[in-house]
């Protein structure tokens, strides 16, 4: 990441609940590598108000919302929102380290 500006990076998943220990990992490890990075996370139900509305630098979307894609691909285009899907491993395993290194891949 070149920019020393924090970037938002929005975390959905189908209820928004099981991803806090998630996003707490992912905090954790951007903050002891020292990357300007506030992660937060949303129910997937209001992910296009989120996007419309909010600046966001990056979605990070839980396997569970997958499906949510498709609905939310013409919003994150217009946005230039990158988007990535977590792998199911490391959501499964509140791997914060792992999806850290995806979110640096958008800068």
């Amino acid at each position: 990441m070149e920019s020393t500006e924090e970037k938002r990076i929005l975390l959905i998943c189908t209820a928004g609940i099981t991803s806090g220990l998630l996003v707490k990992n992912i905090q954790n490890a951007a903050n002891e590598k020292g990357v300007p990075l506030h992660v937060y996370s949303a129910p997937a139900i209001v992910a296009e108000q989120a996007i419309q509305n909010q600046h966001i630098d990056g979605l990070m979307i839980g396997p569970q919302s997958e499906y949510e894609v498709e609905r939310l691909k013409d919003f994150l285009t217009v946005k230039a929102v990158p988007y990535k899907l977590i792998r199911k491993e490391d959501y499964e395993t509140f791997d914060g380290e792992s999806v850290l290194a995806d979110i640096l891949q958008f800068f």
